[in-house]
């Protein structure tokens, strides 16, 4: 399955075309061929998370439309601390699969809101390499709800947001994680290196 034929969002599609602009004929984008302002009009959506070890994974950047949602800067944050202990093992490891494979990730998320209505979002997110070998990968990602928002306030539980069903890694050509916790809940997608039309 081609991962843009199951994208919902035109802001998701205008990421997925990013990056691939981004990696070229590499398998992963540096840091230093990332060029945001070919995403300036998602730039509010979008998040950036550095795996720095298997316990932190800090938001080095976090869209504006994301820490509004939540009600708090997630800037400096730990990513794997948004969990409960039960879900926080299978957190880090799509993660650290996201940067050890390399793959990427795709998934519809229900969250609920203080307005006590659940709307959808699509989350899709690709791993970037640092300029410095020596420097933690990163994750982009990009969170799109499907409905407006607007007028219900902040998410209902923001340190506690469960894992989604209906995950799947992106396969961007090193293939994706076979893994034992059955985290991939749906049929692997894949992004080729051949530019978008």
């Amino acid at each position: 399955m081609q991962l843009l034929d199951d994208i919902h969002t035109r802001e998701c599609r205008a990421f997925a075309n990013a990056w691939q602009a981004w990696r070229g004929d590499e398998l992963v984008p540096r840091r230093s061929n990332v060029r945001l302002e070919e995403i300036a009009r998602q730039l509010h959506l979008v998040s950036v998370i550095e795996v720095i070890s298997p316990e932190t994974a800090r938001f080095r950047l976090a869209g504006s439309a994301l820490s509004q949602a939540l009600g708090i800067e997630l800037t400096g944050l730990n990513y794997f601390d948004f969990t409960t202990p039960e879900e926080r093992g299978p957190r880090i490891a799509r993660t650290q699969n996201l940067v050890e494979q390399p793959c990427g990730s795709h998934f519809i998320f229900p969250i609920a809101y203080s307005s006590g209505r659940t709307v959808q979002t699509e989350i899709l997110s690709f791993p970037v390499r640092p300029n410095d070998p020596s420097a933690p990968p990163q994750i982009f990602g990009i969170s799109v709800a499907l409905e407006n928002i607007g007028m219900d306030g902040t998410v209902e539980e923001p340190t506690q947001l469960p894992l989604p069903e209906g995950f799947q890694f992106v396969d961007i050509g090193a293939g994706v994680p076979t893994s034992d916790m059955h985290l991939a809940e749906r049929p692997t997608a894949s992004l080729s290196r051949k530019q978008p039309s």
